[in-house]
Parts: structure tokens; sequence; C-alpha cells
């Protein structure tokens, strides 16, 4: 083989391996983009779920006649702005399930599980992850912590809340507020949340962008990653609107 030929091959099978080199970046790069995409429905998808359910029991109360069985719904720890980037959800109901959901071991007369106040709440930690707390008891006085307060959802950027309140008393809300600005929480019958989630990898082009989550608005730098907003809006249980 002569010089020219060598350095012809040469020149070849380096033009081969870069166009090889960028197919394997451009599909790692596309599967890297996927995976992200997924991870964040899967916990948008999770996300809905938990928190969707936790507000439509607050409130429950399993003998409404009864008298023992004071009503619950939203819980003093609720707050506004616990951090730049959180609010604060808390909120208790009857259970005869407790935060592990088992079966409360305690029974009544007939053998059934006996119904205890379970108190949930949820924020922020200085890591991105929606957290959650869980106590269990017979009364407010003697709940016990059976979840101490820990990381559950990660990526999450933001987490606000708005409470729909029945002002005059028709059954239908008629304004949405801040925690602690309703004037009766057991009028509050229903909560919007949002969240800004974000992905764990860089994936994305860099660009700029502003996110609206409920009634804040969040300006991001170009970073690379995948963000996407999360809202519902869930009922109080027992209670129209």
């Amino acid at each position: 083989m002569s010089l020219v030929e060598l350095l012809v091959a040469l020149a070849l099978t380096t033009f081969l391996l870069a166009g090889l080199i960028q197919i394997v970046s451009a599909a790692g790069s596309t599967a890297r983009l996927q995976d992200n995409q997924g991870q964040m429905q899967d916990r948008a998808r999770y996300t809905v779920e938990l928190l969707a359910g936790a507000v439509r029991q607050s409130g429950f109360t399993p003998e409404p006649w009864n008298d023992a069985y004071e009503l619950q719904g939203l819980a003093e720890d609720t707050l506004d702005a616990v951090s730049p980037a959180s609010d604060r959800l808390a909120i208790r109901s009857w259970s005869d399930l407790n935060c592990f959901n088992n079966r409360n071991p305690e029974t009544d007369p007939e053998g059934n599980p006996r119904f205890y106040i379970r108190e949930s709440t949820f924020d922020l930690n200085g890591s991105r992850n929606l957290t959650h707390l869980c106590r269990y008891g017979p009364s407010l006085a003697q709940l016990t912590t059976q979840i101490r307060r820990q990381g559950l959802i990660p990526g999450v950027e933001s987490f606000q809340l708005l409470f729909g309140e029945d002002a005059d008393s028709d059954g239908n809300i008629e304004k949405w507020v801040t925690a602690g600005q309703w004037g009766d929480p057991q009028r509050v019958l229903g909560i919007k949340i949002g969240l800004l989630l974000v992905s764990d990898d860089v994936v994305a082009d860099p660009a700029a962008k502003r996110y609206d989550v409920l009634d804040i608005s969040i300006n991001k730098q170009p970073d690379g990653k995948l963000r996407r907003v999360v809202q519902l809006i869930a009922a109080i249980r027992g209670r129209n609107g």
C-alpha cells in the first residue's frame, strides 16, 4: 500500500468514526431526554394522586351526627410562604388507617378498627423535595409522629396553594385566597395546588423562561433543564363547591 493510499484510508476511517460518534451521542441525548420526560411524568402523576387523595379525605368523619368526632379539615400549620419557594399544607381527617395505611389495631366493641385523627403535612425542603410528615392518634393532644418530615418527591422547585372559600354559605366557592386569609377555615371547600417540577439532568437547549404557578410567576435562567407546571383542584370531602 502506498503512502497516498494509507492517508486516504485513514481519512475515510476518521470520517466514519466521527459520524458514528455523532450518531451514538445523539442517540444517548435522545434517550436521556426521554428518560427525564418519563421521570417527570411519573412524578407528576404520583404527586397529583397523593395530594388530591389527601385533600379529598380531609374533613372526613365516620359519624357526622356524633359530637365525639369533631370536624377536621385544615390544620393550624397550613401557612403561606413558609419559604421563598413553598407554602405549607396541613390537613386532618378521621381514619381507621394509620400513616402507613395499616388498619388501626385498636378496635371498638364490635371488633372494628377505631377511627383516629390522621394529620398530614406537606411542604418543600432545601433540597427541592416535597416532604411529608404524618401523625396519628385518638385526639389532637395524643397525636404520635409516625412518618417524620422526609423528602417524598424530588425535583420540585415551587409548591403553591390557594383555598376556595364559600363566603356567603351558599355551597359555592366565591373567592380563592392564600392560607390564613379566609374568614372561616370550615368554609374552605377546596384547594388549588400548583407545583413546578424540574428534571434531574441537562437535556434541553438552554433558554430563559417564565413559569406561572397559581398566583406567582417564576423566572428561570437558561440551564438546559426541563420544567413542567402541574396544577390541580381538589374538593374537601363532605363539602360542596
